[in-house]
């Protein structure tokens, strides 16, 4: 069986585990773990499980029933009602078209035992008791119409929540279609930008990366690889800003904190660009370039027992004759020196 995928930015293709019945939610319908705790927060008891849905439909199935049969038998009283009525109307027909026979027969002695029924009927006793029956009935019928129409304004205010849901689920699926296509169209700048970035011309580079990053701002990369074009232009500061604002969106990179650092040794900010280094290589601790920057920053910090040991410990991860050299006679070069 196809498993059921979100498609919500962020977390597509995450698992959808349930359905949300709240009422009054606007957002979609059905939610994946990461919806549960972002989307459906507000209102956590009314998202249902799949299993827990079943439950759900069973409870329901088994309510319906009971009315059922509580309104067949109701049903079933009323037509006894109805035939007890009506048996009655027919003996009371029968009785008159007796008495009417008689009087045509001229059997007065008879017709006169039963003057007290003709009486009833002259006094319209009879026709008002039967009238009151019918209203009471009347009544009866108004009832259940009023029944069938609060359940028809019940029914159509969940087939408009129902319209409504479904309006919901076409707008969710026009923005995730326009966010997909916005990712697409920032992801082709980035591209562009990388390119350029390639062929040295980093200020058409940046222009690619600005564009990536007005349409998707919470790329890291974008920003990181804009602080690298602007940092190869040495605009150090500038390139430093993109590169935070990268490890604000994903502090768990050890490049962006490599290439933060190297801004900062550039800018003769050797302490806090070993900071930097040091964040890079508790995140990857087989950074090599980490450790050699580190080492070169030592060193111009005059710390040269630390600057060889951070270039050793580059050495024993990947050895390079850049690094070799490094070690044995340091000589200033433009950071990275790695």
């Amino acid at each position: 069986m196809e498993i059921f995928k979100c498609k919500y930015l962020g977390h597509e293709n995450e698992e959808i585990i349930g359905f949300c019945l709240n009422q009054n939610c606007q957002k979609a319908t059905q939610y994946c773990y990461e919806c549960l705790n972002t989307n459906h927060s507000e209102h956590f008891n009314d998202c249902i499980r799949f299993n827990k849905m079943i439950e759900f439909m069973n409870e329901f199935i088994q309510v319906y029933n009971q009315q059922i049969k509580q309104f067949k038998e109701i049903s079933q009283q009323l037509q006894n009602c109805f035939e007890q009525i009506q048996k009655k109307m027919d003996q009371e027909i029968k009785t008159l078209e007796n008495i009417s026979q008689q009087l045509l027969n001229q059997d007065y002695l008879t017709f006169k035992s039963q003057i007290h029924n003709i009486k009833q009927y002259y006094s319209k006793e009879k026709e008002n008791q039967l009238q009151q029956q019918i209203i009471q009935l009347n009544n009866i019928f108004e009832t259940i119409k009023n029944i069938l129409q609060e359940q028809k304004k019940v029914d159509d205010k969940f087939d408009e929540a129902n319209q409504n849901d479904i309006k919901i689920e076409v707008q969710n699926k026009q923005n995730e279609q326009k966010e997909q296509q916005s990712i697409i169209e920032a992801q082709n700048k980035f591209n562009e930008g990388v390119e350029l970035h390639k062929l040295n011309k980093y200020g058409e580079a940046i222009e690619c990366y600005d564009k990536a990053i007005s349409i998707n701002p919470n790329d890291a990369d974008f920003w990181n690889n804009k602080g690298t074009a602007l940092k190869n232009l040495n605009k150090y500061g500038e390139a430093i800003e993109c590169y935070d604002k990268a490890i604000s969106i994903n502090p768990n990179d050890a490049d962006f904190w490599n290439n933060k650092g190297n801004a900062l040794g550039n800018l003769n900010k050797y302490g806090e660009a070993i900071e930097c280094y040091d964040k890079a290589i508790s995140i990857n601790p087989n950074y090599a370039s980490a450790f050699s920057n580190k080492g070169c920053a030592l060193h111009q910090q005059k710390k040269y027992e630390e600057a060889i040991f951070s270039y050793d410990q580059a050495l024993s991860i990947n050895i390079t004759p850049l690094r070799l050299r490094l070690k044995g006679k340091p000589f200033l070069i433009q950071f990275p020196y790695s």
